[in-house]
């Protein structure tokens, strides 16, 4: 038998190295820095990523390494600064990670002991690569007048889509009885979930499913004591919590207000978390994602995570935009404005941003759509 060709076989996906858990922590962290050091502080993990560089870099070089890329990281933490490096710089890293990578395939090294804040600071252009070759992300080239930073990163749907869940998954991991069901009313009508009010079986108004077994025994063994027939009349059923159709609208901030801090980082994470569960739990509701400053931005999957905070903020010409869009939806109707604050300037001429912001919130309630801030 011909022995399996090992040069033949195809490397293994950091995915399938690091595992889908780390990997979502790693493209979270991307989006937020301060993650991975929380998640660090944790876990606590073993190995020294600086360790194996100093086996190939001295140790001036990789402090330098290390100032040039926290002080990126810190002002533009989209910048892919490999050009700042020399080539002799690049191969000597490179030779690390793959030393890194080949130590994972082999067990050396697990990767809940690799600190997810080391493995960005040290690695950030490998790992980036990784995922760009896997989908999750891509490099983009920036505008001309910031040419001199030669490209940015940017999420794809997909890497999105690992970071939404994520999101989530932080989100409710503390929560302990409580839940996340469809959304249902008080009043009874037509739904899937029973209440407490029980009525008359009605074969034109009520599923089979919708008996109550032990309630029709009982009415049965009262009605029927000799036989236990099963007649019509002996049917109880549970008249089922109104289940109501919503069209929602998220806002997103994006003005210049909300570089300051870790506020354009919030509105994503908060933005990301919504549209997920939305689209998770409730599937059958429509559902909209804009971005605006003093312009309007309809996202799409895939987008959310790439907005970059610029312009001023016209709250008011949201609000009226997502009416626009709920106008024409019948059921509930909901706008989830995510903002830091004030607005300051406008598109409705006669009107200060307050006013113009104002009028259109008053809009909002004269037409029964509900506006969560």
């Amino acid at each position: 038998m011909k022995p399996e060709c090992k040069l033949c076989e195809a490397p293994k996906t950091l995915t399938q190295l690091m595992g889908r858990d780390n990997l979502e922590s790693l493209l979270y962290s991307l989006l937020n820095p301060g993650y991975a050091h929380a998640k660090d502080r944790d876990r606590k993990p073993r190995f020294n990523l600086r360790s194996l560089l100093e086996k190939f870099l001295d140790e001036a070089e990789l402090d330098d390494y290390v100032f040039k890329q926290g002080l990126y990281m810190k002002q533009y933490p989209r910048v892919i600064c490999s050009w700042a490096y020399d080539e002799g710089f690049r191969r000597a890293k490179e030779k690390a990670w793959r030393e890194l990578l080949e130590k994972l395939e082999k067990g050396e090294v697990e990767p809940g002991d690799i600190p997810l804040h080391q493995l960005i600071e040290y690695f950030h252009e490998e790992l980036l690569a990784a995922l760009e070759q896997e989908g999750y992300v891509k490099q983009e080239r920036v505008s001309r007048s910031f040419s001199h930073f030669m490209h940015v990163l940017l999420f794809t749907a997909q890497g999105e889509e690992l970071i939404a869940e994520k999101v989530l998954e932080e989100a409710f991991k503390d929560l302990r009885a409580a839940g996340v069901g469809p959304h249902e009313a008080e009043e009874v009508g037509v739904g899937l979930t029973p209440s407490s009010t029980l009525t008359e079986f009605d074969e034109y108004k009520h599923t089979f499913d919708m008996l109550d077994v032990g309630e029709t025994l009982i009415n049965a063994a009262i009605k029927h004591s000799d036989t236990l027939d099963l007649t019509d009349d002996v049917l109880k059923a549970r008249v089922p919590y109104h289940k109501s159709r919503a069209s929602n609208v998220i806002l997103i901030d994006k003005s210049g207000s909300m570089s300051m801090g870790c506020r354009i980082v919030g509105a994503v994470e908060a933005a990301l978390g919504l549209r997920r569960l939305l689209e998770s739990e409730y599937r059958d509701d429509k559902l909209w994602v804009v971005a605006y400053d003093h312009n309007l931005y309809p996202l799409e999957p895939g987008e959310i995570a790439n907005i970059w905070p610029y312009g001023w903020t016209d709250i008011g010409q949201a609000l009226d935009y997502a009416r626009q869009l709920l106008s024409k939806e019948d059921g509930s109707k909901n706008i989830f404005l995510i903002t830091d604050g004030q607005p300051t300037t406008t598109s409705n001429p006669g009107q200060t941003p307050l006013q113009s912001a104002l009028r259109a919130s008053t809009m909002l309630r004269e037409e029964g759509i509900r506006l969560n801030i």
